[in-house]
This record gives structure tokens, sequence and C-alpha cells, in this order.
């Protein structure tokens, strides 16, 4: 009898053995697919995420030229009136003024190959390169 009960849970063991591996076997490709499926949204997902940081780059590309555009057309309303300014108001004291300020920086640069020769009305001078 011990022998019986020992042969019947030997084939017991073996038939659960026999199940857990038909389970185990017929639960796989189930398994690969969701596994795939899973992966197929991770890849999705990453896409759409690469997709929006392009746009929102795009974006911030598209303002920051917006913005260069308009610090161009607000230096150049500036230069605008700064000429008109200048036409009205500065008088040839004033131009002879900053030439002479403009020929002294040039003087004292280390590198200066210009002559200054005073001519013309109020002195201003003609400037000329010395040749080599």
């Amino acid at each position: 009898m011990k022998q019986e009960v020992k042969n019947t849970t030997i084939v017991m063991a073996i038939i659960a053995v026999v199940i857990f591996v038909a389970v185990l076997l017929a639960g796989i490709p189930p398994y690969r697919v969701w596994s795939k499926g899973l992966a197929g949204q991770a890849q999705l997902r990453e896409a759409e995420y690469s997709r929006q940081v392009l746009i929102e780059e795009a974006r911030a590309e598209m303002e920051a030229a917006k913005l260069l555009r308009e610090a161009e057309v607000e230096r150049a309303w500036g230069a605008a009136e700064a000429m008109e300014i200048i036409k009205k108001e500065i008088d040839d004291n004033y131009l002879t003024y900053l030439a002479i300020q403009a020929q002294k920086k040039m003087a004292d640069s280390p590198n200066h190959t210009t002559v200054y020769i005073p001519a013309g009305e109020m002195g201003i001078p003609l400037i000329r390169d010395v040749e080599k």
C-alpha cells in the first residue's frame, strides 16, 4: 500500500509538471503579443513626444525671429530719428568737432597709416592712406 501511495504521488507530480509546462507553453505566445504591443506603444509615445519637442522648438525660433525683426525695426526708426535731428539741429561746428575727435582716436591707434591734411571749409581735413 505504501508503494501504491508513493507511485500515485509520483504520477500526480508528473501530471502537475506536465500541466504546468502545458500552461506555460500556452501562455508564451500571448505574452509575446502583449510584450510587442507594449513596445509599440512606447515607440508611439516617444515619436509623439519628439514631434511635440520639434513643434515647440519651431515656435520658439519663430518667436525669436519676430522679436529680432521688431528690434531691427526699432533700431531703424531710432537711426532715422537721429538722422532727422542731425539734419535739423546740428551745425557745421559740431560736425567739425566730431571729425577732430575721430582723427584723434585714429592718431592714437598704434596701427595708423593715415595722413591728415587740413583743407576745405572750417579746416576739416582730407584723409588719405599712406601707400607702403
